[in-house]
């Protein structure tokens, strides 16, 4: 029930407009990007760290995707995406990274509550100064 639940809320994200990205495009996992640039990886350890205590799965990066281009005023900004591995559903993240300032401009952290296949609730930690506009590109990467 549970894995139709979550076929579901993935078909739904799509539908909405979460992008998708052509073989060229696509990106690397943060777990790769992290490890070719240490700049990401330490910038990373350092924007989720208000949520690694309670979820120290983000530490290691959890389930992620390729990551994609995002452009906010004109600067283009990889987007990195994971959750928690087994859970995904319950647990996410997404940050904004300027790769040529090396610095994570923004990112979210949502946790999910259910009642059985129902959300019930959601909670949204905005790491870091994350702006408006920061805020508004990753919005579509959060569920």
């Amino acid at each position: 029930m549970l894995k139709a639940f979550f076929i579901s809320a993935l078909s739904l994200c799509f539908a909405a407009g979460v992008p998708t990205v052509s073989a060229e495009q696509s990106g690397m996992h943060m777990y790769e990007a992290a490890k070719a640039d240490p700049a990401l990886s330490a910038e990373f350890q350092r924007i989720t760290k208000p949520v690694a205590t309670e979820s120290p799965w983000v530490l290691s990066f959890g389930t992620t995707s390729p990551s994609t281009i995002e452009s906010v005023n004109g600067q283009a900004y990889d987007v990195f995406w994971g959750c928690k591995p087994h859970d995904c559903i319950t647990e996410s993240y997404a940050v904004l990274y300027d790769r040529n300032a090396k610095r994570i401009m923004a990112g979210a952290f949502v946790r999910n509550m259910y009642n059985g296949p129902a959300l019930t609730e959601s909670h949204i930690t905005w790491l870091g100064r994350t702006e408006f506009d920061y805020a508004r590109a990753l919005g579509k990467y959060l569920y």
